[in-house]
C-alpha cells in the first residue's frame, strides 16, 4: 500500500537517528564508552567516532554526512507529490521557486555554521565549507531532475553524474598536471575549488564545486529510494532497496581497484559505498517502523529529532562562546556546576545537554512548530 503523500515514518526516524549523532548523541555515547572502559576506549571503537584519514577507509562517523544528504533526497518524492497536488498546472514553476529559495537559504546557513559569515570579516569568511551547502547542491541537481524526468530518467541522471565525476577526476588534466591524482592538495576537484574560490577557499582538502556532481548523485539515490517506498512499500520496497544497496556496495568494491575511496573528495567509489549502506539502512527502517505494528512508537524519540532536524543541527553547530556551539554556550553554564558534582562529569554534562535539547524539540513538536527552509 503506498505511503501517505506527506510523510513517511521510517524516513523521519532515520533522519532522527542521523541527527542524534550530529547533535550530541555521539559525544554522549563516547562518554559512556569511556566510563565502561575506565577512560581508555579501545582504538577500534574510538576510530568509529572519528573521520578516517585521507584514503584510509571509511568509518561509522564518515557515514553521517552522506546519510544526511541521502535522507534529504528520500523526502523529496513525498514533498514534490504534495507540491504537484496543490500547485495545479503551474506546479513546476512554483516548485522551481521553492528549490531556488531552499538552495540559497541552505547555502547561506552553511556559511553561518562553518564559514564565519557572522564575523563580518572577509579575511575569515569561507564560501564552501559545510554539509548544508552539499545538501543545497545535491537538492538543486536532484530537484531539476525530478521536475523533468520520470524514474528512468532519474536513474540515468544518477549514473551519468557518477560516471562523469569519475571520468573527470581520473582523466582530465589541470594546472599543468596530468589527470588521475588523488592527493589531499593535488587533484582536479581541489584545483577547481582553489581556482574559483580564491581566498574564500577554507584551507581544508574538502572539495565542493566539482564535487556537486557526487552530491547530486547521492541525493538522487535518496530520491529514487523514497519513490520506491512511496510506490511499493512493504516487503517489495525493502527487497528492492536491499538489492540496490548490495549492488552499490559490490560496485564500490570493484571500483576501488581503480579509484580510491576518499570522503574528502566524495569520489564515485565513496558515493557508491556510502549510498549502499544508506539504502540498506532505509530498507531496515522501512520494514521495522512502517510495517511492524506499534514499532513506530519505539522510534518516537528519534522522530522528535528528525522532524526538526535543521533547527537541531543549527543549534548544535553554529559557533557560540568559548569554543562551544550555540547550544553548548547555553548548556555548559546551566549544567556545568551540577555535572561537576559527579565523577564522570563530562558524561553528566553531555547527558543533561542532550536531554535539554530533546525536551525543547519535543515541546516544539507538540506545538507543531518546525523550522523549514
Amino acid at each position: 500500500m503506498p505511503q501517505d503523500i506527506q510523510r513517511c515514518r521510517s524516513i523521519d526516524i532515520l533522519r532522527g537517528a542521523d541527527m542524534f549523532f550530529l547533535c550530541g548523541g555521539a559525544a554522549l555515547l563516547f562518554s559512556l564508552l569511556q566510563l565502561v572502559y575506565g577512560g581508555s576506549v579501545p582504538p577500534a571503537l574510538s576510530a568509529a567516532f572519528q573521520h578516517a584519514a585521507w584514503g584510509a577507509g571509511f568509518t561509522c562517523w564518515d557515514l553521517v554526512m552522506p546519510l544526511f544528504i541521502f535522507i534529504c533526497g528520500c523526502s523529496m518524492p513525498f514533498a514534490f507529490a504534495s507540491y504537484q497536488a496543490k500547485g495545479g498546472d503551474a506546479w513546476r514553476w512554483r516548485t522551481a521557486w521553492r528549490i531556488l529559495r531552499r538552495v540559497v537559504l541552505l547555502f547561506v546557513l552553511g556559511m553561518v555554521v562553518q564559514g564565519h559569515l557572522l564575523s563580518f570579516r572577509a579575511s575569515e569568511t569561507s564560501l564552501f565549507c559545510n554539509t548544508l551547502q552539499a545538501i543545497a547542491e545535491g537538492y538543486l541537481i536532484a530537484g531539476v531532475a525530478m521536475l523533468f524526468c520520470r524514474w528512468r530518467g532519474m536513474v540515468f541522471c544518477c549514473l551519468l553524474l557518477l560516471a562523469g565525476y569519475w571520468a573527470l577526476l581520473r582523466f582530465m588534466p589541470y594546472g599543468g598536471h596530468a589527470g588521475g591524482a588523488f592527493e589531499p592538495h593535488d587533484n582536479l576537484a581541489y584545483f577547481v575549488d582553489c581556482t574559483l574560490q580564491g581566498p574564500l577557499q577554507d584551507g581544508t582538502p574538502y572539495t565542493w564545486i566539482l564535487t556537486a556532481l557526487s552530491f547530486g548523485a547521492l541525493t538522487l539515490m535518496g530520491a529514487l529510494a523514497g519513490s520506491c517506498i512511496r510506490r511499493f512499500a512493504g516487503l517489495r520496497a525493502a527487497g528492492l532497496l536491499t538489492a540496490a544497496g548490495v549492488l552499490c556496495l559490490g560496485a564500490a568494491l570493484l571500483l576501488e581497484h581503480d579509484t580510491p575511496l576518499i570522503k574528502h573528495l566524495f569520489t564515485t567509489t565513496m558515493v557508491l559505498w556510502a549510498g549502499g549502506w544508506c539504502l540498506l539502512l532505509l530498507a531496515l527502517f522501512h520494514l521495522l517502523f512502517d510495517r511492524v505494528p506499534g514499532a513506530a512508537a519505539l522510534g518516537f524519540p528519534l522522530t522528535v529529532i528528525g522532524s526538526n532536524a535543521l533547527l537541531a543541527y543549527l543549534l548544535t553547530n553554529i559557533p557560540g562562546l568559548a569554543g562551544h556551539s550555540l547550544w553548548g554556550s547555553l548548556a555548559t553554564p546551566l549544567f556545568g556546576g551540577f555535572a561537576s558534582c559527579f565523577a564522570p562529569s563530562e558524561l553528566v554534562l553531555n547527558l543533561c545537554s542532550f536531554l535539554a535539547l530533546w525536551l525543547l524539540l519535543l515541546l516544539l513538536y507538540r506545538k507543531r512548530v518546525f523550522l523549514r527552509v
